[in-house]
């Protein structure tokens, strides 16, 4: 191909090119913009930077984003101070999604002169200009229909004018107060690590520990606080809502709103702090006078004077005591790997294994009872004290010295040897008049506790033991035998789960053998409400003697046959009957649950005292 026919193509494509750009284009673009009803084609809300809203004859109102479209705004104008984003962004998304009802064209109005006036545009409702969004459209409301169903716009640099409706017109503020963020503290974005609490009269400090996230009390005292009601004293904070904007003014009489500084003013200051950099400082002042569940308030930064709801800050006012933890841990229980216990049975530990259960070890080795080590771990965050003296100094008054009964918490790092990590160190003691009385002492307290609370603590390792007297299946059982006051019955179960009485045993009265079945069935998963002290249970007699009554029942264990035999004595101070059972050659007393003794042992398995013989 010669130089010559490639200098014609490239003229021709040339040619073609700018025919495609200067005229095929535009016209392409007219036409899909005339076939489109939407004001605004191709407007990104989330490219658009800054907003502003210029009504007839109030302030405007200017608002920009803070960062990236996910961030909130900030008023620039006609004051700084932070936004609300879904009012903004509900506009934003209005004039995106606006479409024209009516269009005037450039040919409808070239004989129009006085079009600017006429539609209102000389002097428009309002004017709204978006920034930094490509095109930064800036949009003029002009007057609105005779039934106000529609308004007059112009887009300016648009030679058309819009008949639009109305409904997206509620949108556009009057005032800066409708775009004003409403929240007045937002704790989850402040970075702090302590508190300090001023009324009248009153003082304290708080400080969140770094590592575990728990609060502490630092002044006046040095103690453990309560870190759940603070935390929820923080979100109450953060859910707090402007009710009123009262004051911009920085030089606004801070006395009439009860916010001056002196001793009896203001009523409350909060102040977070980052180590020696303050993050926020609230005040809260006098309560307005027609509506007295408001109070006036200001934070350090932005400076404004606001109305907010009391009740919130109420808390806040009360004595350094409420915020203090008056539970024996702070830490979640779930922690804890390991228990040992000084009591006045001797030593014993409690450790949990890598599957999750518990072992008891003492003078001997066992399981510990599932239910009975949640309920003890449980109290450790439930049992709530008082305090007796903030400051002892003489324990022996307390029966502290030494302590009746002591626990010694470790981690789980501890409880498997890979750390030493002690959560507390928790003693008890007996004072005057039955009073129980707790101390840690890594703190100055003294308190009290409930004697009912105490009494659910364990002292002794067999307190622990699993529950679990026995289990077997009522199919299993092969006959049951009722011993009572020198008399003895006998009933026999066949295959098939039908009872009778054993030769040479027999009625009157007849036996309610449904009855009968279901009580054995509930005897084959005995559990014990309650261990009996150990040492006590060999001297006393606990009724048995008196009673004289005991079961045994025949049951089949694969290839062979076992008897499970069962004492009772007489009733606890809870109503429950005394049982004994033998078990690894050792005499076990319990409390036996009081519903079955009284609904189906006494009832069914009893002798009736016209049939007491020997046989």
């Amino acid at each position: 191909m010669s130089w010559k026919s490639t200098g014609v193509l490239l003229a021709a494509a040339a040619v073609l090119f700018a025919f495609i750009w200067l005229v095929d284009r535009p016209l392409r673009q007219e036409r899909l913009r005339q076939a489109s009803r939407v004001v605004l084609p191709g407007f990104d809300p989330a490219a658009v930077k800054t907003i502003e809203i210029k009504p007839r004859r109030v302030d405007e109102i200017h608002a920009a984003r803070q960062g990236p479209a996910h961030e909130p705004w900030q008023l620039t104008q006609p004051i700084s101070y932070p936004a609300r984003s879904e009012p903004i962004l509900a506009l934003l998304g209005a004039l995106a999604r606006l479409q024209w009802e009516d269009r005037i064209t450039p040919g409808e109005l070239k004989n129009q002169p006085e079009a600017q006036e006429k539609f209102g545009f000389t002097q428009p409702l309002c004017e709204v200009a978006l920034r930094d969004s490509g095109a930064s459209p800036k949009i003029l409301i002009g007057q609105t229909s005779a039934l106000n169903d529609q308004v007059f716009l112009e887009v300016v640099g648009n030679p058309d004018i819009y008949l639009v409706g109305t409904d997206w017109l509620r949108l556009i503020p009057t005032d800066m107060n409708q775009w004003r963020d409403l929240s007045f503290l937002d704790p989850a974005r402040l970075s702090f690590q302590s508190i300090q609490v001023r009324s009248p009269g009153r003082a304290f400090d708080l400080e969140r520990d770094p590592t575990n996230r728990l609060w502490l009390m630092k002044k006046p005292v040095a103690a453990r606080a309560d870190s759940a009601r603070i935390n929820e004293l923080l979100q109450r904070l953060q859910a707090l809502r402007v009710r009123q904007f009262v004051s911009d003014d920085p030089r606004a009489d801070v006395e009439s709103y009860g916010l001056q500084a002196s001793p009896l003013t203001p009523d409350l200051d909060l102040s977070f702090w980052n180590g020696a950099n303050l993050a926020a400082q609230v005040e809260v002042g006098a309560s307005l006078s027609n509506q007295p569940s408001l109070v006036f308030a200001r934070r350090q930064a932005p400076g404004n004077v606001v109305a907010i709801d009391r009740e919130a800050l109420r808390p806040w006012q009360g004595a350094y005591t409420n915020f203090l933890d008056y539970h024996f841990i702070s830490v979640c229980p779930d922690v804890i790997g390991s228990i040992s216990v000084q009591g006045p049975e001797g030593q014993f530990a409690v450790r949990k294994q890598t599957n999750g259960p518990w072992l008891v070890r003492g003078a001997s080795t066992f399981p510990a009872d599932a239910e009975l080590m949640r309920d003890w771990l449980g109290s450790f965050t439930n049992i709530q004290t008082q305090i007796e003296k903030t400051v002892a100094t003489d324990f022996a008054e307390y029966g502290l010295a030494p302590p009746l009964l002591q626990y010694t918490l470790e981690s789980e790092g501890a409880a498997s040897g890979t750390s030493n990590a002690l959560i507390a160190r928790i003693e008890f003691g007996a004072g005057k008049n039955g009073r129980i009385f707790e101390r840690r002492p890594d703190e100055s307290f003294v308190n009290l506790v409930s004697p009912d609370d105490f009494n659910r603590l364990p002292r002794a390792a067999w307190e622990l033991r699993d529950r679990r007297v026995w289990s077997f299946d009522t199919s299993n059982v092969l006959s049951l035998t009722v011993h009572q006051l020198g008399a003895t019955r006998k009933f026999l179960r066949d295959p098939q789960g039908e009872w009778t009485f054993a030769p040479g045993y027999s009625g009157p009265p007849a036996v309610n053998w449904p009855a009968l079945e279901e009580g054995v069935h509930r005897l084959g998963e005995l559990r014990a409400v309650y261990w009996v002290e150990g040492s006590d249970a060999q001297a006393r007699d606990f009724g048995f003697a008196k009673t004289d009554f005991s079961l045994s029942l025949e049951v089949k264990r694969g290839d062979q046959t076992e008897t499970c035999s069962i004492e009772f004595g007489g009733r606890s101070p809870y109503s429950h009957p005394y049982a004994a059972v033998a078990r690894n050659g050792q005499r076990l007393v319990f409390e036996f649950p009081a519903d079955l003794y009284d609904n189906f042992v006494e009832h069914d398995m009893t002798i009736p005292a016209a049939l007491r013989y020997h046989h």
